[in-house]
């Protein structure tokens, strides 16, 4: 038989159970079909939404029939998330949010500079931020090429500032805006080379124990393309085990797949190299 299900939130959908199906089978039957679990539902007898609390929740164990359910009955839905059916307040507005922004970018036309974003509405998405900094810097942070990271963690796209619990007095957020990939030529490799002579050049001083061995690097390396300078350099990193080592700047294990850019390295700045291996988060 059908039965129809309805949530005080105004949503219905029809459902066919069996005769002297007990209550906790139309809540599997739910599940199958709208994937809620069956822990988070309430089930009423339609028809006292606006009293719910003197209604008497049907019990797993019963059936239909003891309810008096049959072809064409309404069954009300009630879940945790649903709006409490007693008048109340109107919700406050979602609070505004100060937010700080930190640009670097390996374009020396955009950066750096930083940005101040007032009354930012907390339910803001991450990629609307983005688009309010590409209409404040008119165009020189565009919402595809720039990342936000607050910490060292990158911010997602589809979560809202509230989510990342920000602070009463504002939040402090480091943008970066990526290179656009180099336009290949007709002459061979000839493109990347440009590409990767082009960027920033720096002198940082690798050092492991009480050994310091001076890097021409590039800003926007990886973190990983250390590791081959050392082993080019044969330093003595590994221990008698044979295990791995890991890179260490201002007291930070800096992240593999990450740039020196990113890591915010400069000329003249020295990296300690340690051994073993990192299996959590800085």
């Amino acid at each position: 038989m059908d039965v129809t299900f309805a949530t005080p939130g105004g949503r219905e959908f029809t459902l066919e159970v069996w005769y002297f199906a007990t209550v906790r089978e139309m809540k599997e039957a739910v599940h199958a079909r709208e994937g809620i679990p069956m822990a988070s539902q309430r089930l009423f007898l339609a028809g006292g939404e606006e009293e719910e609390e003197n209604d008497q929740e049907l019990d797993d164990a019963r059936d239909t029939a003891h309810y008096g359910i049959v072809q064409g009955s309404r069954v009300l839905l009630v879940l945790p998330d649903d709006a409490p059916t007693s008048p109340s307040p109107s919700p406050a507005p979602a609070a505004a949010v100060v937010v700080r922004v930190a640009v670097s970018a390996p374009d020396p036309e955009i950066g750096p500079r930083s940005v101040v974003l007032d009354d930012v509405p907390a339910s803001d998405t991450v990629v609307r931020l983005k688009e309010l900094l590409q209409d404040r810097t008119d165009g020189a942070l565009p919402t595809a090429r720039t990342a936000l990271f607050l910490g060292k963690a990158e911010m997602e796209d589809g979560k809202t500032l509230a989510d990342y619990s920000p602070p009463a007095d504002g939040m402090d957020v480091s943008a970066v805006v990526r290179l656009q990939a180099p336009v290949a030529s007709g002459g061979g490799g000839r493109g990347n080379g440009a590409g990767a002579r082009n960027q920033q050049r720096i002198e940082v001083s690798v050092m492991f124990g009480e050994t310091a061995v001076a890097l021409e690097v590039g800003t926007m390396d990886v973190v990983r393309d250390l590791h081959k300078e050392v082993e080019r350099l044969r330093l003595p990193v590994r221990d008698g085990s044979g295990g791995g080592y890991f890179f260490v700047y201002k007291q930070n294990v800096m992240d593999e797949d990450r740039t020196l850019r990113w890591h915010e390295v400069k000329n003249g700045d020295t990296i300690e190299i340690f051994n073993g291996t990192v299996t959590g988060g800085a």
